[in-house]
């Protein structure tokens, strides 16, 4: 894979549900765990997923694309498959591509993954740091940094739940990703546990960017989250958007070299449960 990845591709575009299709075949009918890795780019496809007039740019047109496929007949049937894209916006000349691009492309293939009845989609732009080689380009972006789904903080009265922000959006995004649900829903089952009387969302990010454009995100990431909340049954009290005013970790520069994992440490968005002692 890591060869794969790191090779120039022998056509200009490429049938990735095709090629899902033609994977599925290749495992059979067998019982026994059935898992799918695929590297690609996502970007220069046939057929239904032709992206040459894509807006990347809302979750509209993400839906309108799998529906086209779905009447075309080229969604693959993957059901009790599970199945990683890996590499999503990553060109073959090693172009870094403009973080919300990347977010729109992982949500399209989320969502053309979800809809072949997958049992499991993981899409990412790169491959898990710790598996990437030599030669893969993954140094020249930003490295995966992966923190627990839900953790928690007791002080006094005051529970504080952490939903670390790189599970719950794209960079720079404050729409809940796809693979945020599962997090939210462990959420709400420790919330209801705790038999809050209040609870309050805050939304923190990491120092990159204007204050003020943290503290636009950072609201917004927490509203999301609140929406989420009480859509599941929780009564919110407030939300707050603090930027990076409440650093969790710290420093996140060392002379002058960022710290991603600083930085991911502090994206995150945390849920404070009061209860009655």
């Amino acid at each position: 894979m890591r060869q794969l990845s790191a090779g120039t591709p022998s056509t200009d575009r490429t049938d990735v549900l095709g090629a899902l299709a033609a994977a599925s075949d290749q495992l059979g009918q067998g019982s026994g765990r059935r898992r799918i890795i695929m590297a690609t780019d996502g970007l220069t496809n046939t057929g239904c997923v032709d992206l040459r007039s894509a807006g990347f740019d809302g979750t509209a047109e993400i839906t309108t694309m799998v529906r086209r496929c779905r009447k075309a007949g080229e969604l693959p049937n993957l059901t009790g498959t599970e199945v990683s894209l890996v590499g999503i916006g990553r060109a073959a000349r090693r172009e870094v591509p403009s973080s919300s691009q990347t977010a729109w492309l992982t949500t399209l293939w989320t969502r053309m993954c979800e809809a072949t009845g997958a049992a499991d989609c993981h899409v990412a732009a790169t491959a898990r740091s710790h598996e990437a080689g030599p030669g893969t380009g993954a140094g020249k972006s930003e490295p995966e940094v992966t923190f627990p789904a839900v953790s928690e903080r007791p002080a006094g009265k005051v529970t504080t739940i952490t939903l670390p922000g790189s599970v719950l959006f794209a960079t720079d995004h404050a729409e809940l990703s796809p693979t945020a649900r599962s997090t939210l829903d462990d959420a709400v089952r420790r919330i209801n546990e705790l038999h809050p009387s209040s609870v309050t969302v805050s939304g923190h990010t990491d120092s990159r960017g204007s204050e003020q454009h943290g503290r636009q995100l950072s609201l917004a990431r927490a509203q999301a989250v609140r929406a989420a909340l009480v859509q599941r049954g929780i009564r919110v009290t407030s939300t707050h958007g603090y930027s990076d005013d409440q650093p969790q970790c710290t420093p996140e520069y060392r002379d002058s070299v960022p710290d991603y994992a600083a930085m991911a440490c502090n994206r995150r968005v945390e849920v404070a449960v009061t209860v009655h002692r």
